[in-house]
């Protein structure tokens, strides 16, 4: 069985429905705003890995180097429009794998919104991902982090629950982290202790979240790799309107993997 979904140059791919999220994956995504399927890459990480490498270790590639207070001031490099540039990479952007996430996540009508690498040398405090999409507009973001990480050199955390951006929880959360260095005083705690899950990962795995998931890095290591794939829907508004309440709890024995 096969089902369409349009690739980013707008046309039709067939993507195999062994390539799709089960109906768990999708209602854990939509009740916690992130999932992890682990290994789904491994096979072919030592492509990625190099890459990723070939365009950060060329000298000739432009790079944004920032220093921006949602990491501390400290230095963070970024290379805009990433597989793009990359004979290495770009094929994942239209990887069945890829593909039949995107579809089972945003729906048929998704659209390819770039692309970009990351060397960390920083933390990442608090926020959602507002300034790459407005909060209306639904998006998802498909990672791939190059390292082995936990919660003690830099993994991602997120807050579950915080993807409901319109919920007063995810509206206070959003206002009290606007200035990180006021969450202490807000919450006598630390940022890095802030109630949250710890996603570790290892190279070949793929963390998929929710633009507007509040996410953050803590305790992180030097230069720790990481570069995202993002997709949105066509229309803004169009997924929030097909969701509803009380939707039926997905039957217990459907797979639960992408292959």
């Amino acid at each position: 069985m096969t089902r369409t979904v349009p690739n980013p140059a707008g046309e039709s791919a067939i993507v195999d429905s062994q390539h799709l999220l089960s109906p768990q994956q999708v209602h854990f995504f939509e009740t916690f705003g992130f999932l992890k399927i682990p290994g789904l890459f491994s096979s072919d990480i030592d492509e990625i890995i190099g890459g990723f490498e070939d365009l950060f270790g060329d000298q000739n590639q432009p790079v944004w180097e920032t220093q921006e207070a949602l990491h501390g001031d400290a230095r963070r490099v970024i290379i805009p429009g990433f597989i793009e540039q990359s004979p290495r990479l770009a094929p994942l952007q239209h990887d069945p794998r890829i593909l039949g996430i995107v579809q089972s996540i945003v729906g048929r009508d998704s659209t390819w919104a770039s692309s970009d690498g990351n060397l960390f040398y920083c933390e990442s405090y608090w926020h959602s991902d507002d300034y790459a999409a407005p909060l209306h507009h639904y998006h998802v973001k498909l990672s791939f982090y190059l390292d082995d990480l936990t919660g003690h050199n830099g993994a991602i955390r997120i807050i579950p629950g915080s993807h409901f951006h319109n919920q007063t929880f995810a509206k206070t959360l959003r206002k009290d982290f606007k200035d990180s260095a006021k969450v202490s005083e807000l919450y006598g705690i630390s940022g890095g202790e802030i109630p949250s899950i710890t996603i570790e990962s290892t190279p070949g795995d793929l963390i998929i979240w929710n633009f507007r998931t509040i996410h953050g890095s803590y305790n992180g290591g030097e230069r720790r790799r990481l570069f995202s794939m993002n997709f949105g829907e066509e229309t803004a508004g169009s997924h929030d309107e097909r969701q509803r309440p009380n939707k039926p709890i997905p039957a217990a024995d459907a797979p639960n993997k992408v292959t």
